[in-house]
């Protein structure tokens, strides 16, 4: 179980907006004990909401709240476009 709060960064004109998140996770079968679960229905699987464990070993390459890039995978870099993902990769490993 975990609950994300949500705390949007300063938007600036002209610039896209970021938002930021704080996670609290435990294993489900503690999730009771805590305030965040208050109103949760913790006997479904699927409201779970799946986190990593860090940027650097996250299987998500397409996250846009990425802070820094993959393990063994090489930084797709093409001067000119641009992406949403802080990070763009390429699918395969090296």
């Amino acid at each position: 179980m975990d609950r994300a709060r949500r705390h949007p960064a300063p938007r600036r004109l002209g610039r896209p907006g970021k938002t930021f998140a704080i996670g609290l996770g435990c294993e489900i079968r503690h999730a009771h004990r805590l305030v965040y679960a208050d109103g949760l229905d913790l006997t479904h699987v699927s409201a779970a909401t799946h986190i990593g464990m860090g940027c650097r070993v996250c299987e998500r390459l397409d996250c846009p709240q990425r802070a820094a890039p993959p393990l063994g995978h090489p930084l797709r870099i093409d001067q000119n476009t641009s992406t949403f993902v802080p990070y763009p990769v390429t699918e395969d490993m090296t």
